[in-house]
């Protein structure tokens, strides 16, 4: 081998890391997704323009392939991202190698023929022999590496927990991937591949599921809800409910609602009330110059159509004058020139320009009409003669503020008669209940029957049927005139304001809000109730009752005393209580487990893999060029934390 620093891809399908054996995080970690944006068609033209026949040719230059980091903006080419995955196995061959260069070439081996180091690869847990025969090939034909070692990012997650503490050999390893979980148990050392339980949920689904419900929630911010938005919810915010059931009925509650509800804040732009320090005068005289810049602006384009229809005329004339002077060819080639059929056709299009010429120079020589801003200033109340604005607009205020207090006033008394136990409220009842006495009962002896009106509450609500707006005879027209008098104000006062505006300004602001509240439980619940997004398969705790029933119940002991979590979704916060819980459910009484968590969830498999290039036994896990060679494509070297090497029946 050329050099004997290793290099160490973990290539996952979220997130791809790259870097040596020796360094301690890797120096290059990117999205595995690649896309050829769509860009303007370039053209270059080709060819002489001499003459009325010149040529062109278009040559459209090639888009740029981005991979990874060097996409800028993902979610403007989200439509267009590719992916070499389909779920966890590689399927788009063509897509890896062009990953593979990348990763080479921030590696500083570009212009070299071959990578002359030899090569630590994850893949999928029980990766199919196509697969494998396809990445052999292509590393070993296309970039002509001396050795590669694969693995499964799990078992290399738990070899390296189990660096710095005592080493066990039997445990059940959760491994939570982009797109499934697995639920792997060794014993002895050994990976008990026939035993391992695969979950199609992972980390895609519970983003997509949050997006889904957000897009549901808030169909008129589509555009604000993205991927990339709901990836960032669901790492820094989402947590597992120990008692889902129990969580939602909190959840239910106003005041825990209202406690918990976390809101966020989409990009808005308050519009600003640009003339609220002028005066009324100013207003008038901003008002008057906007009217006359419109009115400029109309002029300014009906002279310029007024032009062109001159100009238009005139060659319609030249054209007229042709058939007059009996030049018949040249007047046949002009028609055609202009699209005109016939000289009936032409003679309609001069007359018809004729009238709008007309129409356009009567306009402009008549009196220009008022426009309807200023009617609307012309129909404004104005002060009455010998009274100052000043007096006037006080005199309006205190109108204004009476106005208020009766209102506020006949609200108040609304109010109290709508409560039962006032002594207005009881007397009224009295009253409506002796004149009901003529239409009571009499007993066999003649007495009146008592009928008990007033004893029951339905008797409270026809009385306050028969009360509803009794004393609102002038609200109508009160309401008319604070309207009338609040438009005075608006116009002459410039410090006059009505309180609205502050309120608008911020139910506005409330419109353009995200609430993210019952979703931080949900959307990460699938792991356990997979039905909630229509999938048919069993829960992650279903899932491990049933791996560990495969086996006898010592084993059983010996794996759920190290229950180990890796992987990305592993990071929610409550998931080893939730999962704790649930072991203690499915667990014979007071038998004992213990759930470990991985020191690194995302970096563990590939410093694992790190730690397995610097062991003296290195070597032997290498399948070389010469047992590629050999043994053929599918072949590879098993080792503590591989998959298991199953040759390919021959026909």
């Amino acid at each position: 081998m050329g050099d004997s620093r290793v290099l160490v891809v973990d290539n996952g399908s979220y997130e791809c890391r790259v870097g040596w054996s020796d360094c301690k995080e890797p120096e290059l970690r990117f999205r595995n997704v690649l896309t050829k944006p769509r860009k303007d068609r370039k053209k270059e033209a080709i060819g002489s323009s001499e003459g009325a026949g010149s040529t062109s040719a278009a040559v459209e230059a090639p888009a740029e392939i981005q991979v990874g980091n060097d996409i800028t903006n993902i979610e403007a080419v989200r439509a267009h991202l590719k992916s070499p995955f389909e779920r966890n196995v590689i399927t788009n061959w063509n897509h890896q190698e062009q990953i593979f260069d990348y990763i080479f070439t921030k590696m500083g081996f570009e212009g070299q023929e071959n990578i002359n180091h030899p090569i630590v690869l994850t893949e999928a847990l029980a990766n199919p022999n196509f697969c494998r025969q396809q990445m052999n090939e292509l590393l070993f034909e296309c970039y002509g590496i001396p050795a590669v070692s694969y693995g499964i990012d799990a078992l290399y997650s738990w070899d390296y927990y189990q660096q710095s503490r005592r080493r066990v050999s039997d445990a059940l390893i959760i491994s939570f991937g982009y797109s499934t979980t697995h639920v792997i148990p060794v014993l002895e050392g050994k990976i008990q591949l026939e035993h391992v339980r695969r979950l199609n949920v992972g980390g895609y689904h519970i983003i997509t599921y949050l997006f889904r419900l957000m897009q549901m929630k808030y169909p008129v911010h589509l555009t604000a809800i993205t991927i990339s938005r709901m990836e960032k919810l669901v790492h820094e915010h989402c947590h597992i409910a120990v008692d889902y059931r129990e969580e939602l009925v909190k959840w239910a509650q106003l005041d825990y609602y209202e406690e918990h509800i976390m809101k966020i804040q989409l990009p808005y732009n308050a519009v600003a009330a640009t003339n609220a320090m002028l005066t009324a005068e100013q207003k008038q005289e901003k008002r008057r110059e906007l009217a006359l810049r419109l009115l400029e602006i109309k002029n300014r384009r009906e002279r310029e159509k007024l032009r062109e229809d001159e100009q238009q005329l005139f060659v319609y004339n030249k054209l007229r004058q042709l058939y007059e002077q009996q030049k018949l060819q040249k007047f046949q080639r002009a028609l055609e020139q202009q699209q005109i059929g016939s000289l009936e056709e032409l003679d309609s299009l001069i007359a018809t320009i004729n009238s709008r010429i007309k129409r356009a120079q009567d306009r402009a020589q008549s009196a220009p009409r008022p426009s309807k801003q200023q009617d609307k200033l012309d129909k404004m109340p104005k002060p009455p003669e010998g009274v100052l604005q000043a007096d006037w607009l006080a005199d309006i205020h205190g109108k204004r503020e009476k106005l208020l207090r009766r209102k506020q006033a006949r609200q108040q008394q609304r109010s109290e008669q709508a409560k039962r136990h006032t002594h207005a409220a009881q007397e009224r009842m009295r009253i409506i209940s002796s004149l009901a006495k003529s239409d009571k009962r009499r007993k066999a002896n003649g007495e009146e029957e008592d009928d008990g009106f007033g004893m029951n509450d339905n008797d409270w609500d026809v009385y306050k049927r028969i009360n509803r707006y009794n004393d609102d005879s002038d609200s109508d027209a009160d309401n008319e005139q604070l309207l009338e008098f609040e438009k005075i104000l608006n116009h002459y006062d410039a410090n006059f304001d009505d309180g609205s505006s502050n309120v608008q300004a911020q139910s506005a602001a409330e419109n353009y809000q995200l609430h993210f509240g019952v979703e931080d439980i949900r959307v990460p619940e699938i792991l356990f109730q997979p039905s909630m997004i229509g999938c048919s398969e069993a829960g992650l705790a279903e899932l491990i009752a049933f791996v560990l029933k495969l086996f006898p119940a010592d084993e059983q002991q010996r794996m759920v005393d190290h229950v180990y979590l890796t992987g990305g979704c592993g990071q929610f916060r409550g998931l080893k209580e939730r999962l704790a819980k649930e072991l203690m459910e499915m667990r014979p009484f007071q038998s004992k487990f213990a759930i470990y968590e991985s020191d690194n969830h995302t970096l563990s498999a590939w410093l694992g893999a790190c730690v397995q290039a610097e062991d003296p036994s290195f070597g032997q896990t290498l399948t070389t060029r010469q047992d590629y060679q050999e043994n053929g494509s599918e072949f590879f070297r098993e080792h503590k934390a591989s998959n298991l090497f199953y040759p390919t029946p021959k026909d």
